[in-house]
């Protein structure tokens, strides 16, 4: 079956024309686009650098530590004079915590019995007076009051 319909088209042809403010406007923001583009690529580059020089540094530094340690330096009987071994040990925050937590368990385990439990009611006692005194409110007064 064909279609007898007939498409309305205009008779007014169409050409090519490009609006040039539109065409320089697209360029322009190409361009910048582009730059934008390559600065980043610049940025990218420096920080690879940056980061392939902080990597080299620290292989060097394990390198070190590590010929230190294959090999130790050599030391004369004259350099082992007789000095008093001063070893200072001091505790750092993790053991100040571990130590912490065992006297905190201490407590706890001992807690049943009846000298602490008395200690620790003494100083909850006055607390607890406070607490129960009632305490005695004014009426409250409303900005609205309902209608009788």
């Amino acid at each position: 079956m064909a279609d007898t319909t007939q498409q309305v088209t205009s008779q007014i042809p169409t050409t090519g024309v490009k609006n040039p403010k539109r065409v320089a406007a697209g360029k322009a923001i190409a361009e910048k686009r582009r730059k934008a583009r390559e600065e980043q690529e610049k940025k990218i580059a420096e920080a690879e650098a940056i980061k392939a020089n902080d990597q080299l540094r620290k292989a060097q530094e394990e390198a070190k530590k590590a010929e230190a340690v294959v090999a130790p330096p050599v030391e004369t009987p004259a350099a082992k004079a007789p000095t008093p071994s001063v070893q200072t040990q001091t505790l750092t925050t993790t053991n100040l915590l571990t130590i912490a937590s065992i006297i905190v368990s201490l407590a706890a385990l001992y807690y049943k019995r009846k000298e602490i439990r008395g200690a620790v009611a003494n100083i909850r006692a006055p607390a607890l007076v406070m607490a129960s005194v009632p305490k005695v409110a004014a009426p409250k007064k409303s900005g609205i009051r309902p209608m009788d």
